[in-house]
């Protein structure tokens, strides 16, 4: 019988020291021991990886990447801890993220995203814009002659040489009969300074040519602006495009586009030194015409690529594209200039081709503004905002006195008509 007792009392104390310990271990979480880790923190951190990556590679079969190539010491002590969680301790501390795919874990800088993208995608709130605008200038070279007017030379008297000496050759119109087009060798030279100074008068070249506009010496044919974020390319385009029948891969008989026209292509690049921010332009600039012919179709074009150096605000001028359109006109007797090769020959005795050829020049001038950051608008937006508040609260308080004003005048012309009636 006092066995029996003994081995229930035993057993009594035995069943609560169980139960504590379950408890204790479900509180604590169980662990697997060879998940436990110790580092040293002088230990470098691409060796602390390697430890870790051998201790996960093990367990879960992912091993960890690096996408970091640091040497320094992780900085903190790991006392016996879970591989994971000394992973994102030592990945935080170095201010460092961990992403984990089906593979593996991987180690990279916060901002490895952004790295990443292009700037096709993706712009810093630092990025500038850099605003592009444009004048093409259609010059009649015969009418300026005419006049005795060479802008090259009114400009080049104050200082000023713009570039000039590109010939070539455009399409050919007529009234009757056949068009013909030939291409000279072109030539080229620039400066993009553009300032000047007349006698009295002082502006720009972009001034000067509206003044030649209002002559009747030309026209200006378009003037796009567009803006574009720091080395990523602006195109313009003032023309049409054309098709040619092609035959595909396939074998099929497909159109395919070409553009002609003038388009100017500019690619701004920021750059700042000594407390300068100036812009380097690649731009090049293309005059084409199309030419349909028989059998195949003629595409004349002029070519300049060049690179200019600006500073916010400043202006540069491409000239001497020239353009030669030849025009062919039936002169002679009427009805009998005009009369079929096979009557006697007649239209040759009493008529002619009369060939026309008109000049024209192409002067584009390019201008540069450099546009605030997204942090300068939006700093812009909130002192904007704050001055707003500001007007509305003086508006509200003076409204508020001009209602207490008439507020005292109603009593006192009602205190006045109390004292008429007593």
């Amino acid at each position: 019988m006092k066995k029996i007792l003994i081995i229930l009392v035993l057993l009594g104390l035995a069943v609560p020291t169980g139960a504590q310990i379950d408890l204790k271990d479900k509180l604590r979480g169980s662990v697997n021991p060879e998940e436990i880790v110790s580092l040293s923190e002088t230990l470098p951190f691409n060796k602390a990886i390697e430890v870790l990556s051998k201790v996960s590679e093990k367990l879960t079969g992912k091993k960890i990447v690096s996408l970091v190539a640091l040497t320094d010491p992780i900085g903190v002590e790991i006392d016996k801890m879970p591989y994971k969680k000394a992973l994102f301790i030592v990945v935080q501390y170095n201010n460092l993220i961990v992403e984990e795919t089906e593979l593996n874990l991987v180690v990279k800088k916060k901002d490895a995203t952004k790295e990443a993208l292009t700037k096709d995608v993706y712009a810093p709130v630092t990025e500038r814009e850099v605003k592009i605008s444009a004048l093409i200038f259609e010059a009649s070279v015969s009418d300026m002659k005419e006049k005795g007017v060479n802008w090259e030379f009114l400009l080049s008297r104050s200082g000023l040489s713009i570039g000039s000496k590109i010939v070539t050759s455009s399409t050919s119109s007529s009234t009757s009969g056949s068009t013909t087009a030939t291409q000279n060798p072109p030539e080229f030279s620039i400066s993009p300074k553009v300032d000047f100074t007349m006698g009295k008068f002082d502006g720009t070249a972009s001034g000067l040519f509206k003044f030649f506009e209002e002559e009747q010496l030309g026209k200006i044919i378009s003037r796009p602006t567009i803006s574009t974020i720091n080395g990523v390319q602006g195109r313009t385009q003032v023309g049409s495009e054309f098709s040619i029948k092609e035959r595909d891969f396939a074998g099929n008989l497909i159109d395919k586009f070409y553009q002609s026209g003038t388009i100017i292509e500019v690619t701004p690049n920021i750059i700042n030194e000594e407390g300068i921010d100036y812009v380097l332009c690649k731009v090049r600039i293309e005059r084409s015409s199309v030419i349909p012919g028989a059998i195949t179709t003629e595409k004349p074009k002029t070519e300049v690529t060049t690179t200019l150096l600006l500073i916010n605000g400043e202006e540069a001028a491409i000239g001497g594209l020239l353009v030669n359109d030849e025009t062919i006109q039936r002169r002679g007797v009427p009805l009998l200039k005009d009369l079929p090769w096979w009557v006697f020959g007649l239209r040759y005795l009493f008529g002619y081709d009369q060939v026309t050829v008109s000049t024209k020049e192409i002067i584009t001038l390019l201008k540069v503004e450099l546009l605030p950051t997204l942090k300068e608008r939006v700093n812009a937006k909130k002192s904007d905002l704050l001055r707003k508040e500001i007007l509305d609260q003086q508006n509200k308080l003076k409204d508020y006195k001009d209602q207490i004003d008439n507020a005292k005048k109603e009593i006192k012309e009602k205190e006045k008509i109390e004292e008429d009636n007593n």
